[in-house]
C-alpha cells in the first residue's frame, strides 16, 4: 500500500503565504533548522522513496532536510511548481469567510491572497490533481510533500473527500506531519496533524 505523507511547513517562511494580509515587502527567513531536523527524525521510519515540494520559503528548504535523510533529492509538486506573482486577489466574501472567519462582515471587495491560485476553488483542483498523480506513480511507495498552510489543509480536504467549507477544521500546526494510507485505491487519514516529534519546539 502506497503511503502519503503531508508535512506542514516550520514556524517562518509560510506567514507570506497565509489567508492574512501581510507585507509583500516583509523579508521571511526560512525555518529554524531544527523544526526540517526534527521532521526528518519522525518520518525516518519510512522507507520514503520520493519527497516533493513547492517554491514556499520554508518549504523548500524543510524539503532538503528530509530528503537528504533518505539520499534523495527533492521534486517539484507537478502543476504547483510556479506560484503565482505575490498580489492581492479578489474573493467573494462568502469564500473569504472559508478562510479566515473574520472576513465575517467583509465587505464584497475583500481581498486575500493565495499561492498557485485566485481562489480557494482553483488551488483545491490544483492540489487533486497533484495528490492523484503523485499517488499514481509511487502506487506501493512512501512519498512526502512538504508545503504551507493553505496548500497542506486544502490537500487533506480532497483525501478526506470534504468541501472547502469545512478549511477552518482541518489544524495544522508548524511542522505537522498528517499520514495517509492508500486502501483499496482510496486514502486512509492514519493521523492527521501530528506534532508529537515538535517536543521542545512548541
Amino acid at each position: 500500500m502506497g503511503k502519503i505523507l503531508i508535512v506542514n511547513t516550520g514556524p517562518t517562511g509560510q506567514e507570506r503565504y497565509s489567508s492574512y494580509p501581510v507585507d509583500d515587502g516583509a523579508g521571511l527567513d526560512a525555518p529554524p533548522a531544527e523544526w526540517a531536523r526534527a521532521a526528518a527524525e519522525r518520518l525516518s521510519e519510512y522507507a520514503v522513496k520520493a519527497v516533493y515540494t513547492t517554491p514556499v520559503p520554508g518549504a523548500e528548504e524543510m524539503a532538503e532536510v528530509i530528503a537528504a535523510g533518505f539520499g534523495l533529492k527533492v521534486d517539484a509538486l507537478p502543476g504547483l511548481d510556479v506560484p503565482q506573482p505575490l498580489r492581492w486577489t479578489g474573493m467573494y466574501p462568502a469564500d473569504a469567510l472559508v478562510m479566515d472567519c473574520s472576513f465575517a462582515e467583509a465587505p464584497a471587495e475583500v481581498k486575500i491572497k493565495l499561492p498557485f491560485a485566485d481562489s480557494l476553488g482553483e488551488l483545491r483542483e490544483r492540489a487533486a490533481a497533484a495528490i492523484e498523480g503523485v499517488a499514481v506513480k509511487h502506487k506501493k511507495e512512501a512519498v512526502v510533500i512538504v508545503s504551507h498552510r493553505a496548500l497542506t489543509v486544502v490537500m487533506i480536504l480532497h483525501m478526506l473527500h470534504m468541501d472547502n467549507r469545512h478549511y477552518r477544521q482541518v489544524a495544522q500546526d508548524y511542522g505537522a506531519v498528517n499520514l495517509f494510507e492508500i486502501r483499496f485505491g482510496m486514502p486512509s487519514a492514519l493521523y492527521i496533524n501530528d506534532t508529537c516529534h515538535l517536543h521542545g519546539l512548541i
